[in-house]
């Protein structure tokens, strides 16, 4: 099966297929400014992965950590703001990270 088989979701995109996407809503820039809050925190405290040290630790310790991913979701789900865009622009923000 291949990539270009699904629906493209957070993932696809992470590969570099969308540009980042501009935030018009209230919800969704008040979800990009908590994401990109809660990154560089996490970033700074050795608690952001990699999706390959996500993959690694997910049977283990991933309970402490975050993903880009996991920390958009979250704000997207608090927020009400959209999750794909709000990951775009961590996504650009943290390129290491993607």
């Amino acid at each position: 099966m291949s990539l270009h088989e699904h629906k493209p979701d957070a993932w696809h995109r992470s590969l570099g297929e969308d540009a980042v996407t501009e935030a018009h809503d209230p919800a969704t820039l008040r979800a990009i400014e908590h994401a990109a809050r809660l990154a560089r925190e996490y970033h700074d405290h050795g608690r952001l992965l990699d999706p390959y040290e996500a993959m690694a630790v997910a049977c283990k310790d991933g309970h402490s950590t975050e993903t880009l991913y996991s920390l958009a979701r979250h704000t997207a789900a608090t927020t009400g703001g959209h999750l794909d865009t709000i990951l775009k622009h961590l996504e650009d923000a943290w390129p290491d990270f993607t």
